[in-house]
């Protein structure tokens, strides 16, 4: 149902003209205008220019201060009593005949949230604004409103920070599926974030879905996303839900409930979030929702989640999904009226401790090499966290004595600064963290040519499972390449290399 976006997009006059005749005001014809109450300041339409994540300290910081948030599923999968719907569904299924925004931000402001996240698309695909490049979507529902524009307005009306999810999966279209991305689907995928980017104001938190567990980070290149991102919106902190546990290829770190293994730990000094259902394993709307016994309890919500993770400099995300006609069941309201009632931030916890760095402008290498093992696997970016709590990853592993090398292609030459490096994440039988074949001593060096090399870092790695960098004089190579000194055993293993520039800032 979708159009190809190989021959390009819907003719977008005439399509916004249809569904500001249809909303009645004008659909996304532009950002934003007039006072915003609450943070307009922050959350005003205005265009902002492309430039680095210089103030990423403040940004985390301040998303971490908000502390409790709203996470909003509500999308096709409502209508089906499924949490993946299959592709396809009849579009006129999706018919929230009573949605009200404002009401899910009233519950939102009774419990004291400060931010929500809203599904704008899940893997299926249908989009919940009128975008320009896909037929699939409120345009062609039954119900022929923006409803992205909506939650905009009523959670800012409600002084609470609007964020958005974007599934970069999306099973409608050619050329966005494992094994199968294409540079149309590429741009498809960058076209539709450009919409939701450029038409709703400022967005202080974007979080992706489908990408790294799927795709991974090379199919779908990590690098050209990121950087179209910050293009937009450069104070936009970014999260991919790659289930990994420690902070990786993103401005936090995301804990997934109610997978094992998946909550903030004690003593956690990184900017983090963490998500949980308000109705356990089940993140869209079921016919069981309104069951008043199958909510997490307000204890469950307080002391169980938000003092905890308040003082692990984690936010708690809590997903209340609303109902086939737009509203949040009535227990749902109450719950969060019962948490506002018993919940207050702790105002004396101390600041978020400064952040390690992380490549701010990453590069997706087009190859690699290895003087053994299967280098690919060192630069797809396949990671996950599974339902049994254990990591689903895909390792490099060296098969022969140390010392042993791995050679990025950066495909152009380009300025670096950084290699980053994630070492595994699995757990053996005993729980306990595997770290046989972790690096723990390295060499970094460059070429413009693929020839003649010359080292730029050198230097030795704790052996745990925590981020790992190189950092350098910034300079200008094609080719960078990292040599296993030593490592945990007589292999070297790694899960995924980043390189890039970091810029310094913090």
């Amino acid at each position: 149902m979708q159009d190809d976006a190989t021959r390009g997009p819907v003719d977008r006059r005439r399509f916004l003209g249809l569904m500001g005749a249809a909303a009645g005001t004008a659909a996304v014809a532009g950002p934003l205008a007039g006072p915003l109450a609450g943070t307009a300041a922050a959350d005003s339409g205005a265009r902002h220019p492309a430039r680095s994540l210089g103030n990423r300290y403040q940004l985390q910081r301040s998303l971490v201060d908000r502390r409790f948030g709203m996470f909003i599923h509500f999308n096709m999968g409502t209508y089906h009593d499924a949490e993946w719907t299959d592709p396809g569904q009849d579009p006129l299924s999706f018919n929230p005949v009573d949605l009200n925004c404002a009401q899910w931000a009233g519950a939102a402001a009774s419990a004291g949230m400060k931010f929500a996240v809203l599904t704008a698309k899940h893997h299926d695909g249908f989009c919940l604004w009128p975008t320009a490049y896909s037929s699939y979507g409120v345009m062609t529902s039954s119900y022929r409103r923006d409803i992205v524009r909506q939650y905009m307005d009523a959670f800012r009306a409600r002084g609470i920070t609007p964020a958005l999810y974007f599934s970069i999966w999306d099973r409608t279209v050619p050329g966005v599926a494992p094994g199968e991305v294409t540079a149309a689907g590429l741009q498809f995928v960058k076209n539709q974030l450009t919409e939701l980017l450029t038409h709703y104001g400022r967005i202080p938190l974007l979080i992706t879905d489908g990408w790294s567990w799927s795709m991974g980070h090379q199919e779908v290149p990590y690098g050209e996303i990121r950087r179209h991102i910050h293009s937009l919106q450069p104070d936009c902190l970014f999260v991919d839900l790659n289930g990994v546990p420690v902070a990786w290829d993103a401005d936090l770190t995301f804990w997934e409930e109610p997978k094992p293994d998946q909550f903030a730990p004690g003593g956690n000094t990184v900017a983090a979030t963490q998500g949980q259902t308000i109705t356990p394993f089940q993140w869209f709307w079921h016919p069981n929702t309104p069951t008043a016994g199958n909510l997490l309890t307000t204890a469950d919500i307080v002391d169980g989640h938000l003092r905890p993770l308040e003082q692990r400099n984690t936010t708690f995300i809590l997903n209340c999904p609303p109902n086939p006609q737009g509203l949040l069941d009535a227990n749902i309201v109450s719950r969060l009226a019962d948490v506002g009632r018993v919940w207050r931030p702790d105002r004396t916890r101390a600041p978020l401790p400064p952040q390690p760095d992380v490549l701010l402008h990453p590069i997706t290498a087009v190859g690699a090499t290895a003087t053994s093992g299967d280098a690919a696997l060192a630069v797809e970016g396949h990671n996950d966290w599974g339902w049994n709590g254990n990591a689903d990853q895909r390792l490099w592993q060296t098969t022969a004595p140390l010392p042993q090398s791995i050679t990025f292609d950066l495909g152009d030459r380009a300025v670096v600064d950084t290699v980053a490096y994630l070492p595994r994440q699995d757990k053996g039988a005993d729980g306990q963290v595997v770290t046989d074949g972790n690096i723990t001593a390295y060499r970094v060096s460059v070429s413009t040519t693929g020839r003649s090399f010359t080292p730029v870092a050198r230097g030795r790695w704790a052996a745990d499972r925590t981020v790992k960098r190189a950092r350098f004089q910034p300079v200008r190579a094609r080719f960078v390449r990292l040599e296993a000194l030593a490592a945990v055993g007589r292999s070297a293993v790694a899960n995924e290399f980043g390189i890039g520039r970091t810029d310094g800032h913090r």
